[in-house]
């Protein structure tokens, strides 16, 4: 979107990022000719990327994650790190 120079001026005055406005055009709701970002937004959005990384942070632990599909059914899932492809198993000592 083109911003003016009057925007411009009033982010710069009132402390207020270009990624801020982009927040508020991202997930404000709409109305009239307004995009109101509201506490209760944010704080709904803050819950949700919490709870979101909480579960990457789980992916993680465990090293990755695959699901397998075959058309539109899901077969299998395991842990990135659990498979061992023939010809790269590693000998233990």
């Amino acid at each position: 979107m083109h911003t003016t120079t009057h925007i411009d001026a009033r982010m710069n005055q009132r402390g207020i990022r270009k990624e801020l406005v982009s927040l508020a055009l991202d997930l404000g709701r709409i109305e009239g000719d307004r995009y109101v970002l509201d506490t209760k937004t944010i704080r709904a959005e803050m819950c949700e990327l919490r709870r979101k990384l909480k579960f990457l942070d789980d992916a993680d632990r465990k090293g990755g994650v695959v699901v397998v599909a075959a058309g539109d059914s899901l077969v299998t899932t395991y842990r990135a790190d659990s498979f061992c492809r023939p010809g790269t198993k590693t000998i233990n000592y």
